[in-house]
């Protein structure tokens, strides 16, 4: 596992949730983003990071895709508040 791995799936993690899952969930719910509540793991850079991590890193290198997708966490918070 690279460093490019982690920040690759930290960067997808962001882009979904900044741009891909606001919209959608608006347009099931039929309301607007004002008016919905947030859904935590969909909108969630640094949570989607993580569930994502778990989802490619656990079956590429085992147990130790834990700290990889910790990793990634992190690397998915950094990028979502500063980029």
């Amino acid at each position: 596992m690279n460093l490019v791995n982690i920040i690759s799936v930290s960067a997808l993690a962001v882009i979904l949730s900044r741009y891909l899952f606001p919209p959608v969930i608006s347009f099931m719910l039929k309301v607007h983003r004002p008016h919905r509540p947030v859904y935590k793991p969909w909108e969630c850079g640094f949570c989607l990071s993580w569930w994502m991590g778990l989802a490619v890193f656990i079956p590429l290198a085992g147990w130790w895709g834990l700290p990889f997708a910790a990793l990634s966490a992190v690397c998915g918070s950094l990028i979502d508040r500063y980029l």
